[in-house]
């Protein structure tokens, strides 16, 4: 019979042992430093709230941890909880994550996710116990903008209107028919509004409408692509890149990946960084070919709250 013990809020005497525990698998002794202050810091900048710090207690003190938090756009992020060794898991961790979900669809939350590190799998059946699924791999890649001639002189056949002169609702026509067929996590199509979906991608980094297209070939629109400028860490990041499945395979993909690397490079940004669904075979081909490279995985478990 596991012992009694209560589930709650951290308070805010309580947040660095709460972090302390959650990053107790962490090896390195200065890498478990350096999340636990990025971790304080967040807290102290309203970045991460501290509603979204969970922690069970027994009569000796904390025995686990986890971290909620909402994102805009009805999302939530969910970070596995951690219990302390000698412990039976299971029945604290169920409980952790079972006040998260219902707190993080209070929220508006209707997909939850968590993305683990390859030491960090061993996390992934509480969240499969609770509701969560996992979906794939997800691939981060970067260019660091050294562009050969032969895209530099490749001929351009599309034209761009920006998210602030377009026709917004046109845009968002667009946006939602790229998803169609799509290869990278489709699991989340349908989920949320096209409203919501725009406010996700709005609150990434340093959002500006000008730097979101929409493509057209022969004055039809064919494709969005948005880029984000993500200051902190003086890159910018490619959010989000679609084609309408009538104009695919022939190019147009690959030429607003083009201008992606063409904008980012003009605007000094250091480097040009994305994701990517490891299924998305047609995609990884397009981003190996123009000089893309893989430096870091992520394995993807996802919530789905209708």
């Amino acid at each position: 019979m596991p012992a009694p013990f209560t589930i709650s809020v951290a308070r805010s005497d309580e947040l660095p042992a709460a972090f302390r525990l959650l990053f107790q698998t962490v090896a390195d002794d200065h890498e478990r430093e350096r999340r636990l202050a990025n971790a304080l810091r967040m807290i102290g900048k309203g970045e991460l709230e501290r509603e979204g710090v969970l922690v069970a207690r027994d009569r000796g003190g904390l025995v686990g941890a986890m971290v909620c938090l909402p994102v805009p756009g009805a999302s939530g992020l969910v970070w596995p909880p951690q219990v302390l060794p000698g412990l039976e898991p299971k029945f604290v961790e169920d409980k952790l994550l079972s006040r998260a979900s219902s707190w993080l669809r209070d929220r508006g939350a209707r997909l939850g996710q968590s993305l683990l590190t390859a030491d960090e799998t061993d996390l992934g059946p509480s969240l499969e116990r609770n509701g969560f699924t996992h979906i794939t791999s997800l691939w981060y890649l970067r260019h660091y903008l050294d562009l050969p001639v032969s895209l530099l002189l490749a001929e351009e056949r599309l034209t761009f209107q920006t998210y602030r002169r377009a026709d917004q609702a046109v845009f968002h026509d667009v946006l939602l028919r790229t998803y169609e067929g799509t290869q990278d996590c489709p699991e989340v199509n349908g989920v949320r509004t096209i409203e919501e979906v725009i406010v996700g991608h709005q609150s990434q980094g340093n959002y500006h409408p000008g730097r979101w297209w929409l493509a057209f070939e022969n004055k039809i629109p064919v494709g969005v692509l948005l880029l984000i400028d993500m200051p902190d860490a003086h890159y910018w990041e490619l959010a989000y890149v679609g084609v309408v499945p009538e104009a695919r395979n022939r190019g147009v993909g690959r030429e607003l990946i083009r201008k992606a690397l063409f904008e980012t490079r003009a605007a000094d940004a250091g480097q040009l960084s994305l994701s990517v669904d490891h299924r998305n075979q047609p995609a990884w081909k397009i981003y190996q070919e123009l000089g893309f490279e893989p430096y870091d995985r992520r394995e993807v478990y996802l919530a789905i709250w209708r």
